[in-house]
């Protein structure tokens, strides 16, 4: 079983052109949808990054917590390319656990099953989460070797994560290994709705 260090990271950077307002401050059980993602990542015994370009505008308990660090995007406007060299600039781990900001469905428990599989597989870059028939990137497990390949794609400004995944050892998550709504994006507002209706039926299934 392979042993590495892992970081949490938090892609806060865009800008929520499709929600029409910051997706990571969107109500969600006790606070909002970045609150309880930094509260999955640092129940899970993970240091937690957030590369946010509006971090003045976070909410105070996450600026507050320990275990959390909230830096900007290295290159602004430049999405998830930028966000992953960000963070592999300023963490010291061998392996990322990197995350969309808009995950209402993911908790320690997917945390920490994604992370028990990825113990028992060798010879990847990337292990990303794969539900219903869909690749995730942004639910995901990047290797330290990797950041060459992230930097060169920034430089070059091929911006498109799917670009630089093409040449990379991507190991796909097995179907049914986490929750079906854990990777699940509230993109949209729609999409947000959806996740307060199933958070909502869930809450009925409990009583």
């Amino acid at each position: 079983m392979s042993i590495f260090s892992i970081g949490g990271v938090i892609l806060a950077g865009g800008n929520s052109r499709r929600m029409g307002s910051p997706k990571e401050l969107l109500p969600w059980r006790g606070g909002t949808l970045l609150s309880e993602l930094v509260e999955a990542v640092t129940a899970a015994s993970l240091p937690c990054l957030v590369v946010s370009n509006h971090g003045e505008q976070l909410p105070e308990d996450v600026k507050r917590r320990s275990g959390v660090t909230i830096i900007p995007d290295a290159v602004s406007s430049a999405g998830p390319v930028s966000g992953l060299v960000t963070a592999f600039r300023m963490c010291q781990e061998e392996v990322l656990l990197v995350l969309s900001c808009d995950l209402p469905f993911m908790d320690r428990e997917q945390i920490d099953r994604l992370i028990q599989y990825a113990k028992g597989v060798t010879e990847w870059d990337v292990i990303a989460v794969h539900e219903q028939g869909r690749l995730h990137p942004l639910v995901a497990l990047y290797h330290r070797r990797t950041q060459s390949h992230w930097e060169s794609s920034l430089e070059r400004g091929e911006l498109r994560l799917m670009q630089t995944l093409a040449g990379l050892r991507v190991v796909l998550t097995p179907e049914g290994l986490l929750d079906p709504w854990a990777a699940f994006n509230a993109n949209t507002l729609l999409e947000y709705q959806a996740a307060v209706e199933e958070e909502q039926r869930r809450q009925r299934g409990r009583l």
